[in-house]
């Protein structure tokens, strides 16, 4: 969505996120960084274009990291449109910019990038330069409601949102979008029971399963073009939104190579002129 860095930094900080204990797709999560050994193996699963280092890593920039990760949290969970400027300008005090020649493929049509400069080469600083920098960039475009949490049952999972149209809803860790559509399932089940107990007839369990039929699709009447097309852009059901979501993420990625084939192809024929 956004040039590479910024989405390499923000993949990075969900993953800082997600080293803390918590519920992921249902199942628990210890704390994954409670010593020096675990700061390194964390770091070393970067993505190499962070320019991250556990280099001089110690207990003091375990401690540290870990206060980085309570920041960065309670900025994640504030209520959109209500960033909290006062935390964030606290992890960017001291951070610089400078500017840099954007990689090719980063998805940015300059030629250049600010690129922030970190207070010191320690782990934490470093990760804190970019990490804020990044944050900086949602909240300066008002794009701060792409940080999300997983919206699967039993799972407080961070996630950012990198699609065109904001229709990431689950995290990556198990299957969340598909245990919400069999959790809407049994309780649609549930409720039929519920109703055949309480009329104690067929006539009522007939009229229950026709309505919960009616809710999955209309029995008679077909729907129109009009409603097939409403639907595909704002589902209702869980299986629909999740269905949307893996349509929207294969379309983005494939607008995505159009764009970098096309900038290629245009970096190509300025190459070219310029002879």
């Amino acid at each position: 969505m956004f040039d590479a860095e910024i989405n390499r930094a923000l993949a990075a900080a969900v993953d800082l996120l997600n080293t803390a204990e918590g519920q992921h797709s249902a199942k628990p999560s210890p704390d994954d960084l409670t010593s020096i050994e675990a700061l390194r193996k964390f770091v070393a699963a970067r993505d190499k274009g962070l320019g991250w280092t556990s280099s001089g890593a110690d207990r003091d920039e375990v401690d540290r990291v870990r206060d980085l990760r309570r920041t960065v949290a309670s900025i994640w969970t504030a209520e959109e449109g209500q960033a909290p400027t006062e935390k964030l300008n606290s992890l960017l005090e001291g951070v610089g910019t400078r500017v840099v020649p954007a990689a090719e493929g980063s998805g940015t049509e300059s030629s250049y990038r600010a690129a922030p400069i970190p207070v010191s080469g320690r782990p934490a600083d470093v990760m804190t330069a970019s990490i804020a920098h990044a944050l900086q960039f949602l909240v300066v475009q008002g794009e701060t409601g792409r940080m999300r949490t997983c919206k699967g049952a039993d799972c407080d999972a961070a996630i950012v949102d990198l699609t065109r149209n904001r229709s990431k809803l689950f995290c990556d860790f198990g299957n969340c979008a598909n245990r919400a559509h069999v959790r809407a399932y049994r309780a649609r089940q549930a409720a039929l029971r519920q109703a055949s107990k309480q009329g104690g007839g067929a006539s009522t369990k007939k009229a229950a399963t026709s309505e919960a039929a009616a809710e999955e699709k209309p029995a008679r009447s077909k729907p129109s073009s009009a409603e097939k097309a409403a639907e595909l852009e704002e589902p209702t059901s869980v299986s629909s939104v999740a269905a949307k979501e893996f349509r929207d993420r294969m379309r983005d990625d494939l607008m995505e190579k159009r764009d970098k084939k096309d900038k290629k192809s245009k970096k190509k024929g300025k190459k070219k002129s310029k002879k």
